[in-house]
């Protein structure tokens, strides 16, 4: 899982990514890692943002790869900016989009879809069913087993529902699911 790291873009628009304790790296095509990883969130917690970018770049589709590419690099480019002291991606994985500096604010059309992307904070269908069974204290490998789903699955449910809910750990989602009326 992608944890504390710090993206900064480079006034030609290529990004630079300091992870904690990491070496400064180019993030390009060849980031798998990064690109896999932030296209299952702009996917499942920007799904606006996801459905703009994937419209933006479907001309490249065909070359899977660098589509998915083209998706992430926009997404950092336009949500993280500046190098500063506060970690795009929180230790917990979690995203803290910042307002970038950019020519077109105001004007841009991706405004409030693209950049300053909104995050859809309700729960899905699958992440209540995993908030529901971590409510009644099952173990990711149990979590996994009851819905026959990968346990790297339920991480990224769990991951997903602590971005949405703004929480830190998952014990927190067990006090959460407390105080709800669901059965």
């Amino acid at each position: 899982m992608l944890t504390n790291v710090e993206f900064y873009i480079c006034p030609d628009g290529s990004i630079n990514v300091q992870r904690k304790d990491g070496p400064l790296s180019v993030y390009d095509h060849n980031c798998r890692d990064i690109t896999e990883e932030m296209l299952l969130k702009i996917r499942d917690l920007y799904p606006e943002a996801f459905a703009a970018l994937s419209r933006l770049y479907v001309s490249s589709r065909l070359n899977r790869p660098f589509y998915e590419y083209q998706i992430v690099h926009r997404f950092i480019r336009c949500n993280f900016g500046e190098f500063d002291s506060t970690f795009d991606i929180s230790d917990s994985g979690r995203l803290i989009l910042e307002e970038v500096k950019c020519p077109l604010r105001g004007e841009c059309v991706f405004e409030g879809t693209i950049c300053k992307a909104k995050m859809k904070t309700v729960l899905s269908d699958r992440e209540m069913e995993v908030a529901k069974r971590l409510g009644r204290g099952m173990s990711k490998t149990e979590i996994a087993e009851d819905l026959r789903i990968s346990i790297c699955t339920v991480a990224r449910h769990i991951a997903n529902i602590k971005s949405r809910l703004k929480l830190a750990h998952s014990n927190q989602i067990v006090a959460w699911f407390s105080r709800q009326d669901i059965n």
